[in-house]
């Protein structure tokens, strides 16, 4: 049993890493050999100064420069990418977007209504594809954050997910898990929705019932990733913030929701 957040610190710290050597190639891109030479011509000046000396000054005193630059360009970048409080997050979801939050059992439906809010603001349908346990309480939490008249209309639907789950654990199979997300996409288009939002518990769902479950938990969410990248669709998946398994399956699960960078994660952060 891992606690995800320590993994989470570990995967943001080496993204900020990795701004440092981004900056330093988009900085090195620019330095060819003409503009080096004509550079430490001009600045490198005096009698008797070979062109060894010429250069090894000149480089000492440019890369310094570059250097600077380098911090700047990092600290910019880490800065932008840097994760930021929930609510803000949460409230520049769009489609083609494969989110994660990772909270406790009991805050787990109430802050899956902040995806619930965004989706129908949009003006998409919103489905959440549950678990039967989990059934009652995602709705008792959608009508508590005043979704009722939606749940009515069926702007936001409610689905028992146990078929699914049992024919994955069952046979491995996902493509009737995947014709039925195609088939609520297509039935969501009929009724004049041009978005679908997803809220799916079937990958937590696989990895919380047993480890022999876990790569299959990981094919499942590569292959929501898929159908979150060419069609006009988001995905939120609630996940426990500790659940059986080690930190290189956490980093293999990250990896599977295709995040441009940190700052589109919207994990627990006690205090929002």
């Amino acid at each position: 049993m891992i606690d995800v957040r320590e993994t989470i610190d570990e995967i943001e710290a080496r993204s900020v890493d990795d701004a440092y050597w981004r900056a330093l190639e988009r900085v090195l891109g620019t330095l060819t050999a003409r503009t080096l030479r004509g550079t430490l011509r001009v600045k490198i000046q005096g009698e008797g100064i070979s062109e060894r000396d010429r250069v090894a000054r000149g480089l000492t005193e440019l890369f310094s420069y570059q250097a600077r630059t380098v911090e700047e360009l990092a600290r910019k970048e880490t800065s932008e990418k840097a994760p930021r409080p929930r609510d803000d997050t949460m409230q520049e979801l769009g489609v083609h977007g494969h989110w994660v939050d990772f909270s406790d059992a009991a805050s787990e439906a109430r802050r899956a209504m902040a995806f619930v809010r965004r989706g129908l603001i949009r003006g998409a349908k919103v489905i959440a594809l549950l678990p039967s346990l989990d059934l009652d309480r995602y709705r008792e939490e959608a009508v508590r954050a005043g979704h009722q008249e939606d749940i009515d209309s069926g702007r936001l639907s409610l689905f028992n997910a146990d078929e699914h789950l049992d024919v994955l654990r069952t046979a491995g199979v996902l493509a009737v898990l995947l014709l039925a997300i195609q088939g609520m996409i297509q039935v969501a288009r009929g009724q004049g929705y041009s978005e679908v939002w997803f809220i799916s518990k079937i990958a937590s769902s696989l990895l919380a019932s047993s480890p022999q479950y876990q790569a299959l938990a990981l094919r499942v969410d590569l292959a929501m990733d898929s159908l979150v990248r060419t069609l006009p669709i988001s995905f939120y998946c609630p996940m426990p913030e500790r659940f059986p398994g080690d930190p290189t399956l956490v980093t293999e699960l990250l990896a599977g929701h295709g995040w441009g960078s940190l700052a589109e994660l919207a994990f627990v952060s006690h205090g929002h």
